[in-house]
């Protein structure tokens, strides 16, 4: 009997120092497995979120489409085609849309113009004058961005923007012989000026690349491609056109890149 209870004694010591042995060893992994996963996740500044907030200037190169514009309308009217290519400047500012991580809601202006100017050309009474030929293209729109990398300082955003522009095709032709205040405005002359103007609906898709070296400045590098719908033509900015010819042709559509600097907080 006493051999008994000593064997159940022992058992059941056994069968706790077994039990408590295991238990010690599940609860160990389990903390160091959770204190290699708090390492881990504070150690990538992948995981970081997008939350800056500022305003700033831009510079941007937009590449409009102009082979239908160069050559039905640059070349009857100036003899040469303008550049594909439109300087333009503008400003855009941005605040984190509250309650959703990682993006941002803003807005942008920005207007640019590809032109050619002073070119000679010889009316049909004999005057000399000089014409000059521009493109301009303008737009205000909301912005929408959202950070799908982010790593310390540096985000790369992919982004839209949606609004409202407009396309000028500005045509100018002016007497450039001498000049008499005397009798100018009593003389008939080849001065003309037009301006032929349409609005626009537009989405722009994009990519932009951030980085902020300090925590109050930023830049960006950024590119997309410009898609428009264009609004009826007019002349001076009221007449409407019976037949817009060429005109009808000519759009803000193509690539557009940009480089932008940035105050705030970063």
């Amino acid at each position: 009997m006493n051999r008994y209870k000593r064997s159940l004694f022992i058992t059941i010591a056994l069968f706790s120092l077994t039990s408590a042995g295991f238990s010690q060893i599940n609860i160990s992994r389990d903390t160091t497995h959770y204190n290699d996963e708090e390492l881990y996740t504070d150690a990538s500044g992948s995981l970081s979120g997008y939350s800056w907030i500022g305003g700033g200037i831009i510079l941007g190169l937009h590449l409009p489409s102009l082979t239908d514009f160069n050559s039905l309308i640059a070349m009857p009217f100036i003899k040469q085609n303008l550049k594909s290519q439109a300087f333009m400047i503008g400003g855009q500012f941005f605040i984190p849309l509250p309650f959703v991580k990682n993006l941002r809601i803003g807005g942008i202006g920005m207007s640019g113009n590809s032109n050619v100017c002073c070119v000679p050309f010889t009316a049909s009474n004999g005057q000399p004058t000089m014409r000059s030929l521009t493109y301009h293209v303008g737009y205000g729109a909301l912005t929408l961005d959202y950070s799908i990398f982010n790593i310390n300082k540096f985000h790369i955003l992919a982004g839209l923007e949606i609004g409202l522009g407009s396309v000028d095709v500005i045509m100018q032709q002016a007497y450039s012989g001498p000049f008499d205040v005397s009798s100018e405005f009593d003389q008939p002359s080849n001065n003309i000026a037009h301006t032929n103007h349409a609005t626009m609906l537009l989405v722009t898709p994009q990519v932009e690349f951030e980085y902020a070296p300090l925590k109050w400045l930023m830049m960006r590098l950024g590119g997309g491609y410009q898609i428009t719908s264009m609004g009826t033509w007019q002349a001076d900015d009221a007449v409407p056109f019976t037949d817009a010819g060429a005109l009808v042709k000519v759009n803000g559509n193509g690539p557009i890149f940009h480089f932008g600097v940035f105050l705030g907080f970063f």
